[in-house]
């Protein structure tokens, strides 16, 4: 066990840490685009307002969003960084909190601030489960449970994808055909297209996130597989496998769409 020697700048250290952290893992004390300890924060795409957000003044406003690129852009949401870690670590920094009051908090809090980068959730990840649930067997089980939920909303995008990018095909085909016969305009066939590439952001966005999610998933397996290498974590892998092939999938869709 980790001691600490309680001087007059304890408290704020430790606060100062804590707050750092809880800002790595939900963003919850800092806005982004800034930096905490020296570490640099992106800023939240454009596309992360969901359903509600303004749009490009040439592409497609939100009324004018079919049911199909609505519900893409709504799942699209899971896989926004600060929504996971939310949901992972339970009801964001509260929850983080309770696992840094436990006697390992400065290693945990050294896990979490590793470069601020995706890997070190994973020794957060572990800790949250942890103090969760005492046995090995049933942390294992909830971190299983996990990525088979990640699985079904990547399934779901995926669904919504393939919608939205049969709809823009045919939007395309049918205003290029307009605009050659004299029947369209140039503003007509430029917001067509400028709307696909709106469209095409989204699944680039959520491609990447959806990475960063599958990158702290390994990283917890590596980590918990290390604690505990009699437990069989087969399964979990298996999972994690399963999850960056639809990654690879919802990467694959991104390509298909062109405005050339």
């Amino acid at each position: 066990m980790i001691g600490y020697t309680r001087g007059p700048g304890w408290f704020v250290g430790i606060a100062t840490a804590a707050c750092t952290a809880i800002s790595l893992l939900t963003l919850g004390c800092v806005t982004t685009g800034t930096s905490v300890g020296g570490l640099s924060l992106p800023a939240t795409p454009a596309w992360l307002g969901g359903a509600g957000a303004s749009t490009s003044a040439e592409g497609a406003t939100p009324s004018d969003l079919t049911p199909a690129e609505r519900r893409m852009r709504e799942q699209s949401r899971a896989f926004q960084r600060t929504v996971w870690e939310g949901a992972l670590f339970g009801a964001g920094a509260g929850a983080l909190w309770g696992v840094i009051q436990r006697d390992d908090a400065k290693d945990v809090l050294k896990k979490a601030l590793i470069g601020g980068a995706v890997g070190g959730l994973a020794g957060a990840y572990i800790a949250h489960k942890q103090k969760q649930y005492s046995s090995k067997e049933d942390q294992l089980n909830s971190m299983i449970t996990d990525v088979r939920e990640s699985n079904q909303q990547t399934k779901e995008l995926i669904t919504s994808t393939r919608e939205v990018i049969a709809e823009d095909k045919r939007r395309l085909a049918g205003v290029e055909k307009r605009y050659k016969a004299g029947q369209a305009t140039e503003a007509e066939l430029k917001a067509t297209r400028t709307r696909i590439s709106e469209n095409k952001a989204v699944i680039a966005q959520a491609t990447q996130g959806a990475r960063e999610k599958s990158s702290m998933f390994e990283g917890a397996e590596r980590a918990y597989r290390k604690e505990n290498p009699d437990t069989n974590t087969a399964t979990l892998q298996g999972e994690i496998k399963a999850f960056n092939q639809q990654i690879e999938t919802l990467d694959g869709l991104a390509d298909t769409l062109s405005v050339a």
